[in-house]
């Protein structure tokens, strides 16, 4: 073999080795870098990088310290600036958003869901403009986005069309919370108002008459408000870009066509059960969580000073965490609540309050939940109802209190009910005599804690975890793509889907057949008529 044939051969074998050496590039786009869209979109993406992916992902400037976090040491960032707002702007934007549950109406939704969308549109322009990000991103296999900021959509097209389309990007949505039905349907996956409660409902999947009809309100309105106020500004977007309709149909009917595949973290031992095409992959049951570590020594010192009684952890989330601030009266309220319960108390405050805490509560500015979720201490958690800590407390075994403000918080509570996991207590209904009754049923009634256990147990029986889960699908569509997952309800119109043709046939049909039967039934009824009448007649004559 000479050195040329030799080089040749080398060439040939690397090319055919190094994606599998090492593993696809891949970017994940999850909402700027703060909160549980972040976290769940960076647990998918350590997951890739596990088994051997190279994995980049996208944050906002205001979120950047994620990028020295070392608990993200195996993933890359890129960094995108804003163009026409101040970082704190930002960060105030994603901090009334979570709290103005507390003193707004939900009339006041419209019109910061409208002003999310045109402000994340905007952001998406800045990133599409940044050369430097843009050039980056060519050398990507697959892009993981977050349907919230449907920027990623335009990126995969915007570098498809630069490289003169010799490469096919692979598009992969990550709902890190309970799905929609605007969004089941737009992607061919079957959703029926009758037992599938829509997102920020609050229903179970046992619906009485009442609650059918607002279930169907509420489809249509997510739909309106999809179709019309979220995606427009990524419209607009795409066509300044180049992009006219036929190039890149950005349409809520059109999402089949866009992504490969869709992965939503939820899992069946503590969702209501229903179809999913097969496209759709869940990946929940603790996709956040990781083993726990030992606590500190002066936390653990804390928690083992409870004793038999065990410790309650209460946690509202990254926002709610400034309670202190702009909700004084509820701080107090759970003050007293815990004042009145012999387990001690882990309560993250990012500022203490004007009254001095029970001594039985320590206040932290920051609670190292999975850690203490893992701890054999632990009685009950109390929480928003976020969907990530509602799936770590699954996964660990844990009864929960569910407080919640908005969105698909209610949704989580109405899961953690029905399934039996604990109680939730209705922000309009707080009192220090509610959580304390509330509190002392979930700690002291053992069914709780025993469906919590059943629970976590079905999650851990999973072949797969919830990040091997998603790397396996996101690395099958690279390689094979997934056009033969694709449900072929997404090339039927609405007639065809619920059958209403077929229907409107065979009732003509029928409706023909009756006809010709009553005819034929008249005919003879005529001619009996005729035959003994006629003949009395004759014999009267």
């Amino acid at each position: 073999m000479d050195v040329q044939t030799f080089c040749s051969f080398i060439v040939l074998f690397m090319s055919i080795i190094w994606p599998a050496v090492s593993g696809f590039n891949i970017l994940v786009s999850s909402v700027y870098g703060e909160g549980s869209h972040f976290l769940a979109g960076a647990a998918v993406g350590q997951g890739l990088a596990d088994k051997g992916h190279n994995v980049t992902v996208l944050i906002s400037r205001a979120y950047e310290h994620r990028a020295k976090d070392p608990k993200y040491s195996n993933l890359s960032f890129l960094i995108f600036n804003h163009r026409n707002r101040s970082l704190q702007d930002v960060r105030d934007m994603f901090f009334h958003a979570n709290t103005m549950a507390f003193d707004s109406a939900e009339s006041q939704m419209l019109e910061l869901f409208s002003l999310f969308s045109e402000s994340m549109a905007d952001d998406c322009v800045g990133v599409l403009h940044d050369v430097d990000i843009m050039k980056q991103l060519k050398g990507m296999d697959a892009i993981i986005m977050d349907p919230v900021w449907l920027c990623g959509i335009v990126m995969g097209a915007v570098i498809e069309r630069d490289l003169n389309h010799s490469k096919q990007i692979k598009m992969i949505s990550m709902t890190p919370n309970i799905p929609d039905g605007a969004m089941l349907q737009s992607i061919g996956s079957y959703f029926n108002s009758a037992f599938q409660p829509e997102i920020s409902t609050g229903y179970t999947n046992r619906m009485t008459f009442l609650q059918r009809v607002t279930n169907i309100f509420f489809t249509s309105l997510t739909i309106i408000l999809s179709q019309y106020i979220f995606i427009p500004p990524y419209q607009k977007v795409a066509r300044n870009m180049g992009f006219d309709q036929q190039d890149l149909d950005l349409n809520l009917w059109t999402w089949h066509k866009l992504f490969d595949l869709h992965l939503i973290n939820i899992h069946m031992s503590s969702d209501f059960p229903f179809p999913l095409s097969p496209n759709v992959i869940l990946i929940g049951g603790g996709l956040t969580v990781r083993p726990p570590a030992k606590l500190d020594q002066e936390l653990e010192e804390f928690v083992n000073s409870s004793g038999d009684e065990g410790v309650i952890v209460f946690t509202l989330g990254t926002y709610f965490a400034s309670v202190t601030k702009f909700q004084p009266k509820f701080v107090d309220m759970f003050a007293e609540a815990f004042r009145r319960l012999p387990q001690k108390v882990i309560w993250q405050l990012k500022e203490l309050p004007k009254k001095e805490l029970p001594p039985n509560v320590k206040a932290l500015p920051w609670v190292p939940q999975n850690d203490l979720l893992g701890h054999p201490k632990l009685r009950v958690i109390i929480t928003h109802g976020g969907n990530n800590g509602f799936q770590e407390a699954c996964s660990y075994g844990v009864p929960m209190v569910i407080i919640h403000f908005l969105g698909d918080q209610y949704d989580v509570a109405a899961r953690v009910e029905a399934r039996g996991m604990g109680r939730s207590i209705d922000k309009f209904a707080l009192s220090a005599d509610v959580i304390y009754e509330t509190l002392y049923d979930v700690i002291n009634n053992p069914r709780y804690a025993k469906v919590a256990k059943e629970v976590s147990s079905i999650i851990k029986n999973d072949p797969m975890s919830g990040k091997e889960r998603a790397a396996f699908w996101v690395d099958h569509v690279i390689k094979y793509g997934g056009d033969y997952l694709r449900s072929p309800a997404t090339e039927l119109s609405f007639i065809q889907f619920y059958m209403l043709d077929v229907l409107a046939f065979l009732l003509t049909v029928l409706c023909i057949v009756l006809l010709i039967a009553f005819a034929c039934l008249r005919f003879v009824i005529s001619l009996c008529y005729r035959v003994v009448f006629g003949s009395t007649k004759s014999k009267t004559d």
